[in-house]
């Protein structure tokens, strides 16, 4: 008979994936040559243009050699994704039907195992799932795939091809204002869709393509975006309209550059694209500009009033970035308010040729003045400023050339939709020591606590070391007293119970009820922060990881110092951050909850090493 299967050794990097193991069905009576399958799939909600994976294992759990003759890849699925490839690489055809059929002659032999993963892109919205088949010589095996789709991008919506400017298309002069526009971001708050933050964008098109930043239209960890309202700059000396609902087409998220699309009215009618005529700038030529060379900035600010805001400078220089080359970023005499990011640079002509950008600016200030935090990402009790959101106040001092736009900018001229989130470069982690003190928790007094309350609990359980919390937008810790300056700490760690935005990891330098986290979240991120005086500061905020949302169980490792902290899990270094201020204290572990009670976080195998 058939029993869930888990392909607990496959590694492979994905979007935004939370695997969960489904029962596979099977069919046929036969025993000699049968399978036991199952399939893995994302547990968490996908952004739409994100890519994601699903991965297939097929056992052999038979005395004879089993015969996969054919995979099918249910229509009810297909067709409302785009389907990127494999590994490893399999030819897939669709049938009338929007079926993918692989051809296959693979041959499994007894207790052998063959894994797939499959990877789509996801275009439509709400839950999509369906069976997949896997024929063999004996019998068909089903599967489940699906996932959970949301977004900005409602369900049904495609954009159309954009056409290019036309070469005799009416100019809007030096000072083009007319095209800049202000983009709102809606989040979802107590089931009521408020607007978190605001940017700038600039129409490109005559049919409502606006370019902008990636981090004014994309999601994070707390903040997932509903909608976007785009408004006009009617007049010069007025507030912009709210007119449009936009999605995005096209976003890059290291390079911090988006393009959206107008797709609806404020009533949400659908938009008669050929009649739109929106006032549109052409783009320039960035390569060309040369130091000193005249800049115009527009944008709506976001602080010191409502009205649209001309900023002038100067072309001050030039700064490289790998893969970028060494015009990655523009610098400017201008001293431009966060709000402008996303808005429009222009040279003397009118012509844009770049894209204010508070991401990478080199400005240490940190004013968020424009930042409307919504929820309590610190977890102090309080929403104020010190919580997390998209930064757009402050102020910028550099501009994304035009030209590492283009890409973006014919891909959603061309209908296509795609967002690629900002990813941590692979680093091995080889950080090792004198072991000093190793626990598999097999004995109840190695030193940790054993107790429970009404928000949490903490026992020697199921042979390791088991936090429980109990409540809402809480946290738990414990630790062992072995104080060092420089310490490497490794555990395992594997989520019992999830709640789909539960976080857990290591601390370290506790002192009192101020010490440092490491840690890692079910949704695929991890930070590194330190408590001071009961208020938690972000020394490296959450960050989406591939290498964190591929799976549940993870080994983890941590270097806190006086030279350091450092985060590395699975064997991959995922930060490092200074910490000139660190004292040395007791280290532990740390597991925490946001709007989800209920998580269960199962350690084992804690060690520490003295470097």
């Amino acid at each position: 008979m058939c029993k869930n299967s888990k392909a607990s050794s496959l590694r492979l990097a994905s979007l935004f994936l939370m695997l969960l193991t489904v029962l596979g069905a099977c069919k046929g009576p036969s025993a000699e040559g049968r399978l036991e399958v199952s399939s893995e799939y994302p547990l968490g909600s996908i952004e739409q243009g994100r890519d994601f994976d699903i991965i297939l294992t097929m056992r052999n759990v038979s005395s004879s050699n089993a015969h996969v003759k054919e995979i099918r890849l249910p229509a009810d699925f297909m067709q409302n994704v785009e389907y990127k490839g494999s590994n490893p690489g399999l030819a897939l055809t669709q049938n009338a039907k929007n079926e993918g059929i692989i051809k296959l002659d693979m041959t499994i032999a007894p207790g052998g195992e063959e894994t797939i993963l499959f990877r789509f892109n996801s275009m439509a919205n709400g839950l999509i799932r369906g069976l997949g088949l896997v024929n063999t010589d004996v019998g068909g095996y089903q599967f489940e795939m699906q996932a959970s789709l949301s977004g900005a991008n409602p369900t049904g919506w495609q954009p159309q091809e954009s056409p290019a400017l036309l070469p005799d298309a009416e100019p809007l002069g030096s000072i083009p204002y007319q095209a800049v526009v202000q983009i709102k971001a809606l989040v979802e708050v107590d089931g009521e869709k408020k607007v978190a933050w605001t940017g700038s964008g600039t129409l490109i098109s005559r049919d409502g393509l606006i370019l902008t930043n990636a981090h004014v239209v994309l999601s994070d960890r707390f903040y997932q975006v509903k909608d976007l309202v785009v408004a006009l700059t009617l007049s010069q000396d007025s507030p912009p309209v709210d007119t449009y609902h936009a999605s995005i087409v096209q976003a890059d998220a290291r390079l911090d550059l988006a393009v959206i699309k107008v797709r609806s009215d404020m009533q949400d009618r659908p938009l008669d694209y050929a009649s739109l005529n929106l006032p549109a700038v052409p783009l320039g030529d960035s390569d060309s500009l040369k130091l000193g060379d005249n800049i115009t900035i527009l944008g709506y600010p976001g602080i010191g009033g409502e009205t649209i805001t001309l900023t002038r400078g100067e072309v001050s220089g030039f700064t490289a970035e790998e893969p970028y080359g060494n015009r990655a970023y523009i610098k400017t005499t201008a001293t431009i308010a966060g709000g402008n990011s996303g808005g429009l640079a222009v040279d003397s002509e009118g012509k844009l040729i770049g894209i204010p950008t508070k991401l990478g600016s080199g400005n240490e200030a940190n004013d968020l003045v424009d930042c409307r935090p919504l929820f309590d990402t610190n977890r102090d009790g309080y929403i104020d400023e010190k919580d997390s959101c998209v930064p757009t106040g402050g102020f910028i001092n550099a501009l994304r050339p035009v030209r590492l736009s283009m890409e973006l900018v014919q891909a959603a001229q061309a209908g296509q939709v795609a967002i690629q989130p900002d990813s941590v470069t692979p680093q091995a982690f080889e950080e090792t020591g004198k072991l000093v003190f190793a626990d598999d928790f097999s004995n109840p007094n190695s030193g940790w606590t054993d107790a429970a309350g009404n928000a949490g609990s903490a026992h020697y359980e199921q042979g390791g070391y088991l936090f429980k919390v109990e409540k809402a937008n809480y946290w738990i810790w414990d630790s062992v007293n072995y104080a060092y300056d420089n310490v490497v700490i490794n555990v395992d760690s594997r989520v019992l119970k999830s709640v789909g935005d539960g976080d857990y990891g290591i601390m370290c330098g506790e002192n009192g009820q101020d010490f440092y986290g490491l840690e890692i979240s079910e949704d695929g991120y991890f930070s590194i922060w330190q408590t001071i005086d009961g208020e938690t500061v972000f020394l490296v905020d959450w960050t989406y990881s591939e290498v964190v949302a591929t799976g549940t169980s993870h080994a983890m490792s941590a270097v806190c110092g006086s030279n350091g902290l450092t985060l590395a899990v699975d064997g991959v270094t995922l930060a490092t951050v200074q910490a000139e201020d660190f004292k040395p204290g007791p280290v532990g572990l740390v597991a925490g909850t946001y709007d989800n009670a209920g998580l269960q976080v199962l350690f084992d195998n804690f060690e520490i090493l003295l470097p």
